[in-house]
């Protein structure tokens, strides 16, 4: 791959989280595989995306009749059931209606399928079963290294992260050039979780 600055990593980091929503991982598997708390980063850029829909202002403080501990799980994570039901396209009242009711004879509908893929240890406190082990990602590096060095073609300092070898970072002083390689690394790692996710998807 072409190296690229930090700036550019982001974009492609966008581009990724889109493309992992369009293949079908949800917001809350696209944040918890980048290694983030809260989805306000991956639900607003899907939304200014249009990838999904901008909430009705009316119903910003609309409450649901929803179980205490996945409306706290939701909090924690700044969302809303309303908001968590866009993500997934579903219909609030509908979805209400079906985490009410069990799963029957060993089938889920699609609300009961999202919530045991974005809450599993929810999921089977309340309808029963145990949670299957998922696989964990592992960095290709578990340390590694940074080297920032004048280039006279680039007419700046340029930081590289040799282990991650499309990882570049320039700047005018050193300082700016670490910074680019910071953006650029956390971007390609977020890469590599985002490609990770996406393969344990298929695979089930």
């Amino acid at each position: 791959m072409e190296q690229m600055n930090g700036e550019d990593w982001e974009g492609l980091l966008n581009s990724r989280i889109i493309t992992a929503y369009s293949a079908g991982l949800s917001v809350v598997e696209i944040t918890r595989a980048l290694g983030k708390i809260r989805i306000d980063y991956v639900h607003k850029l899907l939304r200014d995306t249009g990838a999904i829909p901008v909430m009705v202002r009316t119903d910003y403080r609309r409450t649901y009749q929803i179980n205490g501990q996945l409306t706290e799980a939701l909090r924690n994570m700044g969302y809303s059931f309303g908001r968590w039901c866009l993500g997934w396209r579903f219909d609030p009242e509908t979805a209400v209606a079906e985490l009410g009711n069990s799963p029957g004879n060993g089938e889920q509908s699609a609300v009961h399928d999202a919530l045991r893929r974005d809450y599993p240890l929810i999921y089977f406190r309340l309808y029963g079963g145990k949670p299957p082990r998922t696989p964990r990602w592992t960095a290709p590096s578990a340390h590694p290294s940074l080297t920032i060095q004048w280039d006279q073609d680039k007419a700046g300092y340029v930081a590289r992260v040799p282990e991650y070898g499309d990882v570049v970072g320039i700047g005018d002083d050193w300082n700016d050039a670490l910074e680019a390689a910071k953006t650029a690394y956390r971007a390609q790692l977020g890469i590599y979780k985002l490609n990770f996710a996406l393969r344990c998807h298929e695979n089930t």
